[in-house]
């Protein structure tokens, strides 16, 4: 159990950097979960942007934030608990979906 919590707390500190990297964006640190709360709302981009470039230029499917209550329109939610690869590929098509913000 100890390593999965590294390996897992791993794969966090990947995305999370990953996240920062874009302008605009930032993750909310995480509280004993294995689920990513990135928030989007300062890249001045509407929800649905948002969702395109994740979902359709970056190919990853993320929870959307406005499913679990109001204010949750610029959140997504994303999964680490899974293996390092996939984390860094997802980094790396999120940086290419919103590289224009660089």
């Amino acid at each position: 159990v100890d390593a999965l919590i590294e390996y897992i707390d791993g794969n966090r500190r990947i995305l999370e950097e990953g996240i920062a990297a874009i302008p605009g964006a930032s993750a909310i640190p995480l509280q004993s979960t294995y689920l990513v709360w990135a928030d989007f709302a300062n890249t001045g981009m509407e929800a649905s942007e948002i969702r395109r470039r994740v979902e359709e230029d970056a190919r990853i499917a993320a929870n959307h934030g406005e499913t679990f209550g109001k204010g949750g329109e610029s959140f997504l939610r994303f999964n680490v608990a899974t293996p390092r690869s996939r984390v860094v590929e997802a980094v790396t098509r999120l940086k290419a979906a919103f590289g224009d913000l660089q």
